[in-house]
């Protein structure tokens, strides 16, 4: 029998702060483990996510140097559910940013959902900053997976849930859905765009298989679905930032990074993009997960998954 192995104890961050970004921006920022360890940077889920206190919990503790960045807008960082100023550019600036202020010379980056998006534009874009990829839930924000999520592909699985996400918007596209969404999630009418929040994540709940769970209605949990729910509408909109099939055209320059990609084979949230990007980038493991959703604390081999790569990558990276 193979020993599964669990998460990590719980922590609290031993460093933390705010940097002051572009565009009036405070982005708080947070680091767990050992300041001594090698350096890894956790991106999450989104746009407009923020990190989980079980996010550390895949890292061990006494090797790894954990950080992770409220990203604009979500969780501390300020001002809450702001979609001014807030690109994936940005984005990556905060990073550069937080890895200079705690002079970091490389990292090894792990992300999930929208986090290996982010994850992959980092790696391109500052190859000799990165020492290796941990990707969980691959999306790469391209066309074929924004219509699954928000043209209908995924509400053929789940009509009576689509129907309730997407039909008081009378959209007829992906386009037209995600314009009716922005439009009410910026109205200025502070219970419309709560309702909408809810409706947007309730979907992406149900597909990650958060299904009939009762609802949470206080104010915490309303700003956090507002910011999500707006930030990723603002990227949605625009593709993400990024031009058709860029972290795919761009797969050339990962050629010397070493990656993890850990799948579930039933991930209805980001079901398509882990398998052009095992084509594209030689040097990833593939690592399918059987029966595993979009969320890793819910399934034992995704979990023990995650946490036997880290501890692979930590000593590989000693």
């Amino acid at each position: 029998m193979i020993y599964l192995r669990d998460l990590y104890p719980p922590s609290t961050a031993r460093e933390s702060g705010w940097i002051d970004a572009s565009g009036g921006h405070r982005v708080f920022w947070e680091a767990h483990g050992n300041p001594l360890g090698v350096p890894l940077l956790h991106l999450c889920g989104g746009p407009g996510g923020f990190p989980n206190r079980q996010d550390p919990r895949f890292f061990n503790p006494f090797g790894y140097r954990i950080v992770l960045i409220h990203p604009r807008g979500a969780g501390r960082s300020t001002p809450a559910a702001s979609v001014e100023h807030n690109t994936i550019d940005d984005q990556i600036s905060d990073i550069e940013q937080v890895r200079t202020l705690l002079g970091i010379e490389r990292w090894i980056i792990s992300g999930a959902s929208w986090g290996t998006t982010l994850a992959l534009v980092y790696a391109q874009t500052r190859r000799q900053r990165v020492r290796a990829l941990l990707l969980r839930g691959v999306f790469l924000c391209t066309g074929n997976e924004l219509e699954w999520l928000y043209g209908g592909g995924a509400g053929r699985l789940h009509p009576e849930a689509w129907e309730q996400f997407s039909g008081w918007t009378g959209a007829t596209g992906r386009q037209d859905l995600l314009q009716a969404y922005g439009e009410v999630l910026n109205c200025g009418v502070p219970e419309e765009e709560y309702e909408a929040a809810y409706l947007w994540c309730a979907w992406e709940d149900h597909l990650a298989g958060l299904r009939d769970q009762e609802r949470e209605t206080g104010p915490e949990t309303k700003a956090q679905e507002l910011a999500m729910a707006r930030i990723s509408v603002h990227y949605f909109l625009n593709d993400g930032f990024l031009s058709p099939h860029q972290l795919l055209n761009n797969a050339d320059q990962l050629h010397d990074i070493p990656g993890a990609l850990i799948h579930g084979t039933r991930d209805e949230v980001t079901p398509i993009g882990v398998y052009a990007l095992i084509k594209a980038w030689k040097k990833s493991v593939f690592h399918p997960i059987e029966g595993g959703t979009h969320l890793s604390s819910d399934h034992p081999g995704m979990i023990d998954c995650i946490i036997r790569n880290s501890s692979e990558l930590m000593s590989l990276n000693s």
